[in-house]
């Protein structure tokens, strides 16, 4: 909805996304954004992804560990490559 609470929406959508790490049913897949707040949202959302820190899980102030198998990590990247050839950009990480 183009007026939505685009900060509450976009800190709800990285912990659906980042925060469950995809092991809960309300886990994040897809956006449909409203095209008159798109931008905003966007640049919203690649500054909170910005400061996710991905790492040990052991550590303090890790969000997000590693994948934990080779076909994750094969998934994931085939994922990522679906999304190009359909004409999406990666705007943070994808490596």
């Amino acid at each position: 909805m183009d007026d939505a609470d685009l900060t509450l929406a976009v800190r709800s959508c990285l912990f659906a996304a980042v925060g469950t790490c995809g092991q809960r049913c309300t886990s994040l897949r897809r956006l449909l954004i409203h095209e008159k707040v798109y931008d905003e949202v966007v640049a919203k959302l690649t500054a909170a992804y910005k400061q996710v820190k991905m790492g040990d899980p052991l550590e303090a102030g890790t969000l997000c560990g590693p994948l934990h198998s080779k076909g994750s990590v094969k998934e994931y990247e085939d994922g990522l490559e679906e999304i190009k050839k359909q004409g999406g950009k990666i705007l943070i990480g994808g490596k």
